[in-house]
């Protein structure tokens, strides 16, 4: 019986701890995207969504780029891009035309 307590214990513990966690991820809520489409890379592997062959992907490339490339061609963001990409020190994001 008293092994039951404790195994309901844990559990309430970490259900309780994982629904704390939990949340809602929110994402800049108001970009518009000013630029022209293009494919984005890292060491020559493409990244990110892939509007040049889907325009359904708009506000996904929309997010990716303010957030991940550079806010250029981009209104409304509201954080930094992610620095590790831009800082001529190992895997660099770049871009080619559709």
């Amino acid at each position: 019986m008293r092994n039951r307590i404790v195994l309901l214990v844990v559990v309430g513990l970490v259900g309780a701890t994982g629904l704390g966690v939990t949340g809602v991820a929110v994402a800049d809520p108001n970009l518009v995207f000013t630029g022209s489409p293009h494919r984005h890379f890292i060491n020559g592997v493409e990244v990110g969504p892939r509007y040049c062959d889907n325009s359904a992907l708009l506000g996904a490339f929309t997010q990716f780029h303010a957030n991940t490339h550079t806010h250029n061609g981009v209104t409304g963001e509201i954080g930094p891009v992610a620095p590790g990409l831009h800082n001529g020190a190992g895997g660099e994001l770049t871009f080619t035309g559709c």
